[in-house]
């Protein structure tokens, strides 16, 4: 076999054609008709592959759509629900999606009332549930009852002080005055008799001044006369009405003194004013906590019913047309995408935020009867929620709040 340089060597510089024909693959062609084994069946598969990848493409573009559509009427069983006049459920179409957050419809931050202390028992953590008049804290008493025993004193003197005035003189009283009355009367005969006789011997014997003096002391008998006789009227008559009423004006001030310093007591014991979880736990035994000091209040905890739940999101202006109220809405939690919620449109604020160029709503949230107030939803996490474009009715509502009103103390789960 000679080599190349050989034939270079004997025949000269290999032109470019003579090149090209060297790289062909020899024996892989013959006379245009491809040989057994060959590679004619390679464009066939790259044409099945495009097709297959363009045919998976399409189908999970159309998922989406058609999970949004079937959302409405799917509960999270997987089961198809029946829509009816007055259910959420009854969703047809998808007219809007927005972001938002869930709050509570009340949170309350719980602080004594008219009260300051040291914490001496604590019953709260965060997380715990209480029903409405579960007590949550104990602060220390001691200066409220000496105020209320204070006020008991006053009390039972105000009314002691009434029934003094009103019972009137006593007998012995009375027979005092009449006594001073009856020496008044004697000792005025007296002093009239001696006048008397003063009078007939004024010319003989009695000086004009002795005359005088027995006249001013007879004149002055009867005057005390008058004044015993006015004062045993008066025994007799007992106190005057002005004195009874202001009597039963002192009673009536010390027996609000004495509520109050009572209702002060029993504020030393807090209690949850509604059926809720604890958000936020603030002090702890031995904190002092105080309603109000320097103007700035300090709180306990913070409580909040959980089964009432509202989504707090922004619509944007140009799609607030969308929205209206009592518009059917789908809430889906982020944190569980297998859980759906029913709502509605609650209410949509009143003014809109210029500066994003949105309209602050509210969204109520339905909650579910498999789930007690806390367990899946939780404020301040993200929800998506799915507008559409049906209403609920009055009958609804108003169901909602009535199982709110007879649930919420049922729904709570049990203490730590």
């Amino acid at each position: 076999m000679n080599h190349p340089s050989d034939e270079v060597a004997a025949n000269g510089p290999t032109s470019l054609s003579d090149r090209v024909k060297e790289l062909r693959l020899s024996g892989k062609m013959d006379d245009g008709r491809a040989k057994a084994g060959g590679t004619a069946w390679l464009p066939w598969i790259l044409c099945g592959l495009l097709a297959f990848g363009w045919t998976g493409y399409a189908v999970k573009s159309y998922r989406p759509a058609a999970s949004k559509s079937n959302d409405a009427n799917i509960d999270t069983s997987g089961s198809v629900a029946k829509p009816s006049s007055s259910d959420p459920g009854a969703m047809d179409s998808v007219a809007l999606e927005v972001k938002g957050y869930l709050i509570p419809t009340q949170q309350i931050s719980i602080s004594p009332i008219d009260v300051a202390g040291r914490v001496v028992k604590l019953n709260i953590e965060e997380g715990m549930s209480f029903k409405k008049g579960d007590v949550l804290a104990e602060i220390d008493g001691t200066p409220y009852q000496a105020q209320l025993a204070e006020s008991k004193a006053q009390v039972a003197g105000a009314k002691a002080r009434l029934a003094e005035l009103m019972e009137g003189s006593r007998p012995e009283e009375k027979a005092q005055a009449l006594a001073e009355l009856d020496d008044a009367k004697a000792q005025l005969e007296q002093y009239r008799r001696e006048w008397v006789r003063f009078e007939g011997q004024r010319t003989l014997s009695i000086t004009t001044r002795e005359y005088e003096q027995a006249e001013a002391i007879y004149l002055s008998g009867k005057k005390r006369v008058e004044a015993k006789q006015k004062a045993y009227d008066l025994v007799m008559l007992g106190p005057r009405q002005e004195r009874k009423d202001a009597g039963r004006a002192e009673l009536d001030a010390a027996e609000a003194r004495l509520k109050q310093s009572e209702w002060r007591l029993e504020n030393c014991t807090i209690k949850s004013p509604v059926t809720g979880v604890i958000l936020t736990k603030k002090a702890e035994i031995g904190s002092l906590i105080n309603p109000v000091v320097g103007g700035v209040s300090t709180n306990l905890c913070d409580v909040a019913d959980l089964r009432r739940l509202e989504v707090d999101l922004e619509v944007n202006e140009r799609d607030i047309a969308k929205v209206r109220l009592d518009q059917v809405c789908r809430i889906k939690p982020d944190a569980f995408l297998d859980r759906t919620y029913e709502g509605y449109v609650e209410r949509m604020m009143p003014i809109a935020n210029r500066a994003k160029s949105v309209v602050p709503v509210r969204i109520k949230v339905v909650p579910r009867d498999d789930e007690t107030q806390g367990q899946y939803l939780k404020p301040e996490m993200g929800v998506t929620v799915t507008f559409g474009n049906k209403t609920v009715s009055r009958e609804y509502k108003a169901e909602v709040r009535r199982k709110l009103d007879d649930d919420s103390e049922k729904s709570i789960a049990p203490k730590k």
